[in-house]
């Protein structure tokens, strides 16, 4: 394999050392890589466009400090935006206050008839509404998700991760997860059919 194509290859032993050892153009690489892809999660999580740029030039920041550590045992990608979704949840309790409480287990319990079922139909949204503005309103309910909920909806719905980057990006267990999406797809559910009515 010659050394284009070792640069290309972000899981070649070669490529991951040049990285740790801080290689100009290894980082640029990955940089010309995953910037975009930085930016665009932090507008999926209802960051502004700025914000999502310091963000992610913060994101940069933190993987030149750290990566010397790296240790390999998860793709550069996954140790990335594992940093990434750190960033964006400091940035939140810096500027919100975190509310630990969920109220999404009442809602919940009302969404359901005793046996079980949902207690009213789902809505065809394509009856209702556009879909570029069913995609709105759908924006808006996961901006309003708790923080855990949209980074896991956004990243296994939107991004398309496999589960096991997202347990290790959000460092979650696995049942924790699908607990966490449950509630997420629960949440928006009931604020499109809000919206809807």
């Amino acid at each position: 394999m010659g050394r284009i194509e070792r640069m290309k290859n972000f899981s070649d032993p070669d490529f991951l050392e040049k990285v740790k050892a801080l290689d100009n153009e290894a980082l640029s690489h990955l940089i010309d890589s995953y910037t975009d892809h930085l930016y665009k999660a932090g507008l999926g999580q209802g960051l502004s466009p700025e914000i999502a740029q310091d963000v992610t030039a913060n994101t940069w920041t933190t993987f030149i400090e750290v990566v010397p550590r790296f240790e390999g045992r998860s793709h550069i990608r996954t140790f990335l935006f594992g940093i990434f979704y750190n960033k964006v949840s400091e940035m939140r309790r810096a500027n919100f206050k975190y509310d630990k409480t969920d109220p999404i287990e009442e809602a919940l319990e009302s969404s359901f008839a005793p046996d079980g079922h949902w207690a009213k139909e789902w809505a065809d949204p394509e009856k209702s509404l556009s879909s570029s503005e069913m995609l709105k309103i759908i924006q808006i309910c996961m901006d309003h998700l708790p923080e855990v909920q949209r980074s896991a909806f956004y990243l296994k719905h939107v991004e398309g991760e496999e589960t096991d980057s997202i347990l290790d990006i959000l460092n979650l267990t696995n049942v924790n997860f699908r607990q966490i999406i449950f509630r997420a797809k629960n949440r928006i559910r009931n604020c499109v059919e809000r919206a809807l009515a």
